[in-house]
């Protein structure tokens, strides 16, 4: 088996290992390769900190890393490991993550993080061995897209701009009652920015909450109400004009942390269903 860093693999390469890697995955991944490309991007995918294992020339297993300076921290963050069936269970993913750490190293990175099903045991416990840890539980919910017509409202407009300033994302953040994932992260949103519908609602111009979707496949990456407007009906209205900025028969919110118990409850009233439970997992080099 060989080892070695991502620059000479093409994505078309790499897609279809992941489509091998995944093939009987707990969560069903169905992932055309556009969305594959699309995905790297998103989550600031580099392959020279990304590691292949290869058996006579094929790519057999592999770990996707991307990395961003995250919470003050220089940070890699694993977009994808795994490998294929045929060679699982002779230690391939623990060599990878090893070469991947002394790479960090090399690099002056000083934290790994990723995300692992809470019910993938064999995975999670790999990580811990490998040092990781928990960092926090997180929750994925899919609806069937509803559009609804509502009334008018007095109190805000609805706002459909083509992207947030650099002003609205600040004022965003302190709507927050907890941050995002990696994958739903302000620099994931501003990588592929064109892909998503924004709706903002402002009283007077100024922003009271907002909600971004991808218009292809329904994933709302964010969605937050100014703390003295929740309870009046603003995120509902800004749900469903996101249902109506995609098209995609379902809309989904995934790796919403399980501590923020106000956005938990408001998408179970809204008619989602949690289908997965994930582990935030990191480890300090």
């Amino acid at each position: 088996m060989e080892y070695q860093t991502l620059e000479k693999t093409d994505t078309f390469c790499l897609y279809q290992t992941f489509t091998k890697v995944f093939s009987d995955y707990q969560v069903t991944v169905d992932m055309p390769y556009e969305a594959f490309e699309t995905n790297l991007k998103r989550n600031g995918y580099m392959p020279d900190v990304s590691v292949g294992a290869f058996e006579q020339e094929e790519l057999v297993g592999f770990v996707l890393n991307g990395v961003r300076c995250w919470d003050g921290v220089k940070t890699i963050y694993d977009l994808g490991t795994g490998v294929i069936p045929a060679f699982r269970k002779r230690g391939i993913t623990k060599e990878m993550l090893n070469i991947v750490q002394t790479i960090c190293q090399d690099k002056g990175i000083g934290r790994y993080q990723l995300e692992a099903i809470q019910e993938n045991t064999a995975a999670v416990s790999l990580y811990k061995r490998q040092g990781f840890q928990v960092i926090r539980t997180l929750n994925c919910y899919i609806a069937e897209r509803n559009e609804r017509k509502l009334g008018k409202r007095k109190q805000w407009q609805m706002i459909h701009p083509q992207a947030l300033t650099a002003e609205q994302w600040e004022l965003a953040k302190s709507f927050w009652n907890c941050s995002p994932s990696w994958q739903n992260s302000i620099d994931s949103v501003r990588a592929i920015a064109d892909l998503f519908a924004y709706v903002l609602a402002e009283v007077s111009g100024n922003l009271i909450g907002y909600g971004i979707i991808n218009k292809s496949n329904g994933d709302i990456v964010q969605l937050a109400v100014k703390h003295e407007y929740r309870r009046q009906g603003v995120a509902t209205e800004i749900m469903w004009c996101l249902h109506g900025q995609t098209s995609s028969p379902k809309v989904k919110m995934i790796n919403i942390d399980e501590r923020d118990e106000s956005l938990n409850a408001f998408l179970k009233q809204s008619g989602f269903r949690m289908f997965v439970k994930q582990y935030e997992m990191e480890k300090k080099l």
